[in-house]
Formats: C-alpha cells, sequence, structure tokens
C-alpha cells in the first residue's frame, strides 16, 4: 500500500476520530495507517469522566439532581484534548448504540452516572463485544434508565406484578440481535422472520430480576461505578427457556443470579444476528451510513472471528472498518468510495464543533471546561438522547427528497442524522459556529488561530489549506473559490484582521454542504 497523500491522511483520521490538526495529518502520513491504529490502541487515557468530576466538581450540593453542566464539560474536556483519537470516536459511537442517557432526572447525581458509563465504554472500547455486554447490563446507570433496578420475580409486588421487561426488550432489540433474522451480510433474511418473542423477552426480564445499586463501601456517589449487585430475594431462580426462533439454551433452575446472567449474555453474544447487526451499526457510526453489503459482510466476518478463533475482538473490527477495500481504489489509494452515490454520511453537529477544536488546539483557560448549556444550539449533547432510539435511529429515512425516493444495493437509502437535521437546527448550527469561531465558549474554551495567519495574505492558499485540514480536500473548487473571494474582501493590515480572515474562511467552509456530508 503506497504512502498516504496528506488528504488521504486526512480523510483516514475523518473516520478515525472526532477530530484532528495539521501534526495529525503528518503523523499518519509517516507511520501509515496499521502502525498509526496499533500506536492507538495502545494511547494514554487521560483521568476518567468520573475521578475527574470528583475532583474537579464538589459533591456537597444541596440538590444532587442540578448537576448536568459538570457532565458535558467531561465529555468535551476528553473529546477535545484527549490523544487517544480513536478510543474516543469509539466510545461516541458505543454510547450510540448501547444507548443510556442522564436527560431526566431519575436519580440523584445521576451525573457521575453517566461519568461512569462513559468510563466503561472507554474500558471496553478497544476489548471485546462480551466484556461490553457483561459492563453496560450491570451499569448502575443503565439500571435506572432502562428501569430493571430493583425488578422483582413475579407476585413478590403482589398479585399481577411481574419483572420489568424494558431492559431485556432494548438488549435484544437495539444492543444486540435486532427485530429480524439477517444474512451473514446484515441484510434481512427474506422472507422476514422475527429473531425472538414476546415470551423470549419475559424469560430474559427474570433473568435481571434482583439487581440493584452495589451500596458496600459508602461514598456519596461511589455506587454510580460499581457493578449491581444481586438480592437473592427478589431474584428469580426458576427455569428459563427460550424459543427455538431465538434459540438461546435454556436456564437450568437453582442457577445463582450472577450464572444466569452470564449463561443468558454467553447465549446473546453467540446469536447468529450479533456480528451483522452491530457491524452495520459501527460501520455507520465511522464510515459511511450506507456500506455495501459486501463491506458489512468482511467486516461480520472478522467480528465473528478475528483470525485466531475470537469472536468479538473490537481491535480487529475497527481495522476492519477503518481499512476495507471499500475506502481504497485497485492501487491502494484511500479515494474508494469518493465517487460512489450513497457513500459517506452527515457529520454529526457535536463532532462538527469538536474537529473545529481540535483543529485549532482549543483550550479551556480555567482547566473547568465550562462548555454547560452553550452547547444546546447544537440539539446534539453525548449522554443526553432524548430516548433509548438515540438522538437518530440507524435505519432513518428523511421523508420526501432524494434520500427517499433512492435504492442502494437493493433497498432504501437512509440517513440517521437527517433526523436532528431541519432549518432550524441548521440556522442554530451556524450562528453557533460563527459564535464560537470568533471568541470561543462562554469565554473559556478557546482556539488559537496563530499558526494560521502567515497564511492569510494569500486567500487561496488560506482556503486550500483549512479546506484539507477540515474536509479532506473534498469541498469543491466552486465552493473554494467563493470563500477565498469572501475572505479577500477583508482588509490585510493589523493581525486582528489577518486573524478575521481566518475566522471568515473557517466559518464559511464549516457551513459549505460539501464539508457537512462527509466522503
Amino acid at each position: 500500500m503506497p504512502a498516504p497523500t496528506r488528504a488521504e491522511a486526512a480523510r483516514f483520521l475523518g473516520h478515525a476520530a472526532l477530530g484532528y490538526s495539521s501534526a495529525d495529518i503528518e503523523a499518519v502520513r509517516s507511520l501509515g495507517y496499521e502502525e498509526w491504529l496499533t500506536r492507538q490502541f495502545a494511547a494514554w487515557r487521560q483521568t476518567g469522566h468520573f475521578d475527574w468530576m470528583l475532583a474537579n466538581r464538589p459533591t456537597s450540593r444541596t440538590n444532587s439532581q442540578n448537576f448536568s453542566g459538570e457532565l458535558t464539560a467531561s465529555v468535551f474536556r476528553r473529546f477535545i484534548e484527549g490523544r487517544d483519537l480513536l478510543r474516543q470516536k469509539t466510545t461516541l459511537a458505543l454510547s450510540e448504540i448501547c444507548v443510556t442517557s442522564v436527560l431526566s432526572d431519575m436519580a440523584a447525581w445521576q451525573q457521575f452516572g453517566g461519568a461512569a458509563y462513559l468510563d466503561l465504554l472507554e474500558t471496553h472500547a478497544f476489548g471485546n463485544w462480551r466484556e461490553l455486554l457483561q459492563g453496560i447490563s450491570q451499569s448502575a446507570l443503565m439500571s435506572v434508565y432502562l428501569t430493571f433496578k430493583g425488578s422483582a420475580k413475579a407476585g413478590y409486588f403482589g398479585s399481577g406484578s411481574m419483572p420489568d421487561e424494558n431492559y431485556a426488550r432494548e438488549l435484544l432489540q437495539l444492543f444486540t440481535v435486532g427485530l429480524v433474522n439477517l444474512n451473514a451480510d446484515g441484510t434481512p433474511v427474506q422472507p422476514e422472520v422475527e429473531s425472538y418473542t414476546q415470551d423470549d423477552i419475559q424469560a430474559l426480564a427474570r433473568v435481571f430480576t434482583g439487581w440493584d445499586f452495589n451500596l458496600a463501601g459508602g461514598g456519596v456517589v461511589e455506587y454510580w461505578r460499581r457493578p449491581l449487585t444481586n438480592n437473592p430475594v427478589l431474584f428469580d431462580d426458576t427455569q428459563k427457556t427460550f424459543s427455538p426462533a431465538f434459540g438461546l439454551p435454556a436456564i437450568p433452575a437453582g442457577v445463582g443470579a450472577a450464572e444466569n446472567l452470564r449463561l443468558a449474555l454467553d447465549g446473546i453474544f453467540a446469536h447468529a444476528n450479533l456480528p451483522g447487526f452491530i457491524s452495520r451499526q459501527l460501520i455507520q457510526r465511522f464510515v459511511t451510513s450506507n456500506p455495501s453489503p459486501a463491506y458489512v459482510g468482511r467486516v461480520a466476518a472478522v467480528f465473528r472471528n478475528n483470525g485466531s478463533g475470537v469472536r468479538g475482538d473490537m481491535k480487529a473490527v475497527l481495522r476492519a472498518i477503518l481499512l476495507d477495500e471499500d475506502l481504497f481504489d485497485a492501487t491502494g489509494h484511500r479515494i474508494g468510495g469518493l465517487d460512489t452515490p450513497g457513500f459517506g454520511k452527515l457529520r454529526e453537529p457535536a463532532v462538527r464543533f469538536i474537529q473545529w477544536a481540535k483543529a485549532f488546539n482549543a483550550r479551556s483557560k480555567s482547566g473547568n471546561w465550562g462548555i454547560e448549556y452553550a452547547l444546546d444550539l447544537l440539539a446534539h449533547r453525548p449522554m443526553y438522547s432524548p430516548s433509548v432510539f438515540n438522538f437518530f435511529r440507524p435505519g432513518y429515512v428523511p421523508p420526501g427528497g432524494g434520500i427517499a425516493a433512492t435504492q442502494l444495493y437493493g433497498t432504501r437509502m437512509v440517513a440517521p442524522e437527517f433526523q436532528i437535521t431541519n432549518e432550524t437546527s441548521t440556522i442554530n448550527y451556524v450562528r453557533f459556529m460563527r459564535n464560537v469561531i470568533d471568541s470561543g465558549v462562554n469565554g473559556d474554551v478557546v482556539p488559537s488561530y496563530a499558526a494560521w495567519l502567515n497564511k492569510a495574505s494569500d486567500p487561496d492558499a488560506l482556503v486550500a489549506e483549512l479546506n484539507l485540514v477540515l474536509a479532506a480536500g473534498q469541498i469543491g473548487q466552486e465552493t473554494a473559490g467563493l470563500v477565498a473571494d469572501a475572505v479577500g474582501t477583508i482588509p490585510l493590515v493589523t493581525t486582528t484582521q489577518r486573524e478575521q480572515r481566518v475566522k471568515a474562511a473557517v466559518t464559511l467552509l464549516l457551513s459549505a454542504p460539501e464539508y457537512l456530508a462527509q466522503k
């Protein structure tokens, strides 16, 4: 494979990272894709969300519910400052597949639950999907969000009371198996066949009885990051059987709660749907909303077996996603898909902001990352999903227009991120970015344009370099020319005017449709 060009390296980073700098582009060119990935898998992790919040935000507030800004501060601290670029991209992707949220006031100090959940996703980002399933199934925040905390066996709370089915249902529908049986390439088996039944959900719900916060060891908020513990009085230890359609082995009577959970998750992890179902969604989060069945099939094959007999190896899966043949031409250059209709994805609003921040080395002057509610205009704040279906669904099709009418690989195109895109959100995004590009966020999170000022005297060269760093050179000549012409109208006498030229160019490029649609 030839050494990447600057544009190819930038395109790779657009797939593998939430944002990057000119130095990161040169690192990919120097190391090559494979070695860059190897180093990212070993990259140092900063202080986690939970520990940072404990150290920086007092737990002595009288209102433990009013604690939302601190989580947002830590989220963007990690996304912007972190040098573990791939881990942060993977963490966001996992948070949008295995969804939980702190949007509603469900429990005291739940922001620490959100911090613990993100730490858990970071921990398992390069691990194994089976271990991730274990972690999210014993997450304190997940138990509150999907309401199985304190769930009890049938009849415990009186005649007619039943175990809570919420988590059991979403674990199957959204986090592992999906609604219908799938082929190896993630396409639905025809005619469609449901992958599980309501009886299966009810049986699985009994596995999730008796689980509750682990309060042993004290601490004001520490229970949020401890795995759940089980109360045997509430636990249903009777036999659990599953339908032939679902295919999970029966769990015998008398087996303890931890073993019930292990057997159930082992069975789900072995389900034939899992590799294709998860691989497709991961590709959507990293590369393209409409991957070819062949692309999904190749990644799913690695999910099933990493080459050493291991199923669910995330490092191998991420390599497969980011180095798939669909992304390269016959000579090994990373230009595959650039001219393929339907290839690519709409950049998520929060990711656009993060990319700007990383490109221009934004830092918090106070160290507290006082972003908080300033991001509301983006309508996309990680860990604040309005529902378990995320901000946008993987199969969302915008009503009307060309996308809804377009067939790709024998099915309708999808465009998940368009679910949070409309006239109002687009205007709000441009307003928000114009303001932060000019003056930072809340006077605390500020960028540095110093390295760009010497390029301001040549608008065409300035725009060309920004196009490369921000959009991997994918903004066309006509649009780039219009931006350069507009930038050239700003007088060039003072340092302030040089900075105004840079800011104007960045604002216009980050508003361009060719930037918003990432290839």
